[in-house]
């Protein structure tokens, strides 16, 4: 936590009042996060796209103060909180920018969460080249290669059913593999 040593006393240089005599004002929570909290709402509100999320900084902005090791005195509460308050932004900026979520964007259509528009493009092209290398393969080639990789058939099973060896279905098969790799192309 960045402080402002200007905004802070030492705990061992009590303030001295009007009278002369050192006194002691530790700022209590409650007093402080009700006079505090609506400008610090309005700190985040200007500087976030979300009320929310304002709501939420202002919530950790005071977590800050509580869970630290905050000196008894201070001089400018205020300005203590609004450079937590500074601080937090700045963080968030900087997990954001790590994290590039400024480049992403919600999309509410029918692709399910997680689904790239580019991938999908993608798949759909190398789709339509596997469908244009198959219908050039020869219809026995075609239907032996469907056979094993789409009906999980065996080579005995496809065999049997087609009347070819199963050195022909081998050879079918690797030739079927051979047109469609060279139809992909380089990945």
């Amino acid at each position: 936590m960045r402080m402002n040593p200007a905004e802070t006393k030492r705990l061992d240089a009590p303030e001295a009042d009007a009278s002369g005599k050192e006194a002691r004002q530790k700022p209590d929570a409650a007093t402080l996060y009700a006079t505090e909290a609506p400008r610090l709402h309005r700190f985040f509100r200007r500087r976030t796209a979300c009320p929310d999320e304002a709501q939420d900084l202002v919530q950790e902005t005071f977590t800050r103060v509580i869970g630290h090791d905050v000196p008894t005195t201070l001089r400018n509460p205020s300005g203590y909180l609004t450079r937590i308050a500074q601080n937090l932004l700045r963080d968030r900026a900087k997990v954001a920018r790590r994290r590039s979520a400024d480049l992403h964007f919600s999309y509410e259509g029918d692709l399910p969460s997680g689904t790239d528009p580019v991938h999908l493009l993608e798949v759909r092209n190398m789709l339509d080249w596997l469908e244009a290398a198959m219908l050039e393969l020869p219809v026995t080639t075609r239907e032996v290669f469907m056979a094993h990789r789409l009906e999980g058939l065996t080579y005995a099973e496809i065999a049997g059913r087609s009347g070819l060896t199963i050195k022909q279905v081998e050879k079918a098969i690797a030739r079927a593999l051979v047109v469609l790799d060279r139809a992909l192309g380089p990945r």
